[in-house]
């Protein structure tokens, strides 16, 4: 399902290479699953771009745990061009960048400032995904 739910995350000139998935159930404990599940599916990379779709992973994978609490599915597409983390779950409520009074909520914030793209696609009666996008060549480097 991956890009298949989020018309318009991959590029037109992009080639996808590969699609894969992982289900999950809404516990803290698979944040390091979803992790694990990314890191295993990159295809070789400069080591920022690891790092950064590792953050990034754990940030929304944790917003699904903490807010959505339903089943969460994390996909990784692979292009020829860039790599595409969604994550989906149950929830149709849009994520807010920011909690008043809270501790934490900026990691949407570190999404949009470190992905190359991202957004959040509602699927109505199926809840909705948040996905980033990062270029193979580093953070930035693809137009």
């Amino acid at each position: 399902m991956s890009c298949y739910r989020v018309p318009g995350a991959v590029p037109a000139e992009d080639v996808v290479e590969s699609t894969e998935h992982l289900h999950l159930q809404p516990l803290p404990r698979v944040v390091g699953q979803a992790r694990g599940f990314i890191k295993a599916n990159l295809p070789a990379v400069v080591d920022d771009v690891v790092e950064t779709a590792l953050l990034l992973t754990s940030e929304l994978v944790t917003n699904a745990v903490i807010h959505a609490r339903t089943d969460i599915e994390v996909g990784i597409t692979i292009t020829d061009r860039s790599v595409l983390v969604t994550v989906h779950d149950e929830d149709l409520g849009r994520p807010s960048v920011s909690y008043p009074g809270r501790d934490g909520g900026r990691g949407l914030g570190l999404v949009g400032a470190l992905a190359e793209a991202t957004d959040t696609e509602r699927h109505p009666g199926e809840g909705k995904t948040v996905w980033f996008r990062l270029s193979r060549g580093g953070v930035g480097a693809a137009t």
